[in-house]
């Protein structure tokens, strides 16, 4: 097979050893004799990969297992657009979400069903061409929302903003493990699977 070259802005370009690897997990994984779609989600076999995904991603990003949390959920970054205000805003409650693209705004309009998704800046005026300097933040406000890459507009957060003590939150999807970040500035980062490498981790 002649392996095509992909830039593709969604899924992304494995490397040949990965997927030989997946593949020979299709037949058969750890000695039992099941394939890895065939053997169950409690098996040691299957807890083991798990736990070894989690400690590697944790082990990557340099963040420690008695402070974050990985979790591997279903539906993409797009569900976390709701699960994210689901869960950490509700009603009569206010989150900051900075403006800055396509996602960004998705992400706003999903959490305005949930509580007060406040604007807290935005460069919609300049059709998304720039990251906003001044955030109009609110130290009572229950997280800081930002997107930190925009594929479609092709803006990126060079700096993380000082929330001021405030948790941050992130859409990480575009520049997920593709740059070196301080991790820990997050309480909670998600990302898509299908780009880069996917997760989310959410602080204990």
């Amino acid at each position: 097979m002649s392996r095509a070259h992909n830039f593709n802005a969604g899924p992304a370009i494995l490397p040949v050893p990965v997927l030989e690897e997946a593949a020979r997990g299709v037949l058969e994984v750890a000695g039992t004799g099941m394939s890895i779609l065939e053997v169950s989600h409690r098996s040691k076999e299957f807890e083991a990969i798990l736990h070894d995904a989690e400690e590697r991603m944790l082990r990557v990003l340099e963040l420690s297992g008695e402070d974050y949390e990985v979790l591997f959920l279903q539906g993409g970054a797009s569900t976390q657009f709701a699960m994210v205000p689901m869960n950490l805003l509700g009603p009569g409650r206010s989150a900051d979400y900075v403006d800055t693209g396509s996602w960004a705004e998705k992400a706003i309009k999903e959490a305005k069903r949930y509580g007060t998704a406040r604007v807290a800046a935005s460069s919609a005026d300049g059709s998304y061409s720039y990251i906003p300097t001044k955030l109009d933040l609110d130290p009572a406000a229950r997280y800081v929302h930002i997107t930190t890459n925009n594929t479609i507009e092709g803006t990126e957060w060079a700096e993380l903003p000082d929330t001021g003590g405030v948790p941050l939150v992130a859409d990480v999807s575009s520049d997920f493990m593709a740059r070196k970040l301080d991790h820990t500035r997050f309480s909670l980062i998600y990302a898509g699977a299908q780009k880069n490498a996917g997760r989310q981790a959410s602080r204990r």
